[in-house]
């Protein structure tokens, strides 16, 4: 087999975008679409085999705490090279390391490189091989039918989700996909706050305001009587729809408390129904795992991979680790 390497220009990335969706564990984070919402300043490149995209990676580079590099973006899922189409059975794992390989050659110099493998994707060992560090994270998916998925459903979740649907039933409640951004604005803050974690607000905020119906489903929950309760933000490809953002705001009302309920089985609808699976994009604190499980999310593992030539960086992340560790227990 004879591959070539090169790095396509703008006028190319529609070619990168179809490669992305036909990829066995392609995703919109993947595509072009997705990472020039967050830079102007996206970078693709590409291995080909008779003028064939064959493996890439599109990435765009951005600073954390001082050290410039590849790190995974704000609010982007997974962050990683591709390799393959779905239906592609000709090339042994053995071509798929080297392609990987010449990729991670290119990127030598970079201060900090920082991917998450998708979910269920299990060849690190190109990675390890170039000196990265691995560590395994846990997604919890939901796939088959909504029937299915609603005979299953955790019984507590699945009565205060009724009560949930009556409100909209008596329009005390509606549902509709806009939101300004003074409404988004207000229901991170009101989220960050009372869950003690910096939203992101502005580059959240562009995310939402920017990204197409085509590839993101945006749904926001009103109350005639308290306004707007909550809002998700759901980005979806071919396979799958991810639970990305969603804010709310807490109200003294015993049912409307949980319409954060309302707001994921929205997006688990959509998902279902429409042939995908619903990632919800990371669970790895035990009170987020439990919420998860009690949804009907099934554990998957997805990998995390580092590298670094920064000491400072290191250090940073090493302590950031030992404060995760003691957080836990």
């Amino acid at each position: 087999m004879s591959l070539s390497i090169c790095t396509l220009d703008s006028s190319s990335f529609p070619a990168w975008d179809r490669f992305v969706e036909e990829s066995h564990f392609g995703t919109i984070f993947h595509s072009t679409r997705w990472l020039s919402l967050l830079s102007k300043n996206v970078e693709v490149t590409v291995i080909k085999e008779e003028n064939e995209i064959v493996a890439g990676m599109a990435l765009a580079k951005t600073s954390k705490s001082g050290v410039t590099g590849f790190h995974i973006p704000p609010y982007t899922q997974y962050f990683s090279p591709l390799y393959g189409k779905k239906s592609d059975k000709r090339i042994s794992i053995s071509i798929e390391h080297e392609c990987v390989t010449l990729l991670l050659n290119t990127l030598k110099t970079a201060g900090h490189i920082d991917f998450k493998l998708p979910a269920g994707h299990h060849t690190i060992l190109p990675y390890h091989w170039q000196g990265f560090e691995s560590s395994v994270r846990i997604t919890h998916i939901i796939q088959g039918t909504r029937e299915d998925y609603l005979k299953y459903l955790n019984k507590n979740k699945l009565r205060e989700l009724r009560k949930l649907q009556d409100l909209v039933f008596n329009n005390e409640i509606a549902i509709d996909d806009h939101i300004s951004e003074n409404e988004l604005l207000f229901l991170l803050r009101q989220t960050g706050e009372r869950k003690g974690y910096n939203t992101q607000s502005s580059q959240a905020i562009k995310f939402v305001m920017n990204a197409g119906d085509s590839f993101a489903k945006k749904i926001t929950i009103r109350s005639h009587k308290h306004g707007v309760l909550a809002f998700g933000f759901f980005p979806y490809d071919n396979k799958a729809v991810y639970n990305l953002i969603n804010a709310s705001v807490r109200v003294n009302d015993p049912v409307l408390k949980t319409v954060n309920l309302l707001l994921l089985y929205q997006a688990i609808e959509f998902a279902l129904t429409t042939g995908r699976i619903f990632d919800f994009e990371g669970s790895m604190l035990k009170g987020v795992e439990a919420f998860c499980r009690l949804m009907g999310g099934t554990q998957v593992p997805c990998y995390r991979v580092q590298k670094s030539s920064s000491l400072r960086y290191s250090l940073m992340r090493a302590a950031n680790q030992i404060k995760n560790d003691r957080k836990k227990t």
